[in-house]
């Protein structure tokens, strides 16, 4: 968007326009170049563009936002990770009833001889 936003709401239709195009090329469609999500965003301007919008917010007001505005970037890793941590569990699982089979079959096969 071209200029400072003027409402709170400029401010989250800007960030759901960046995740769209994320997502659209993350799925191979033609996206206008982003350099994608700011990891590290430069916390004057952010705070700048948030007075911007509010400028009768108080402190608590700015923390919260602040809290929200983080959890937008940081939500997606830890599903991310929550998501590997439960396949590695299965997997673990799954290796753990293999291994128990395996050793009762050895067990039933030595008992034989």
């Amino acid at each position: 968007m071209s200029g400072p936003p003027r409402c709170s709401r400029c401010l989250l239709l800007e960030d759901e326009l960046q995740e769209l195009r994320q997502q659209l090329a993350a799925v191979g469609r033609y996206v206008v170049t982003t350099p994608g999500p700011n990891t590290s965003p430069e916390l004057e301007r952010e705070l700048k563009r948030w007075l911007a919008v509010n400028p009768r917010a108080d402190a608590a007001e700015g923390f919260r936002a602040g809290w929200a505005r983080l959890a937008r970037f940081v939500t997606p890793k830890l599903r991310e990770w929550e998501a590997r941590w439960f396949r590695a569990m299965r997997d673990n699982d799954r290796l753990r009833s293999r291994v128990g089979g395996l050793l009762r079959e050895i067990s039933r096969l030595t008992d034989r001889a």
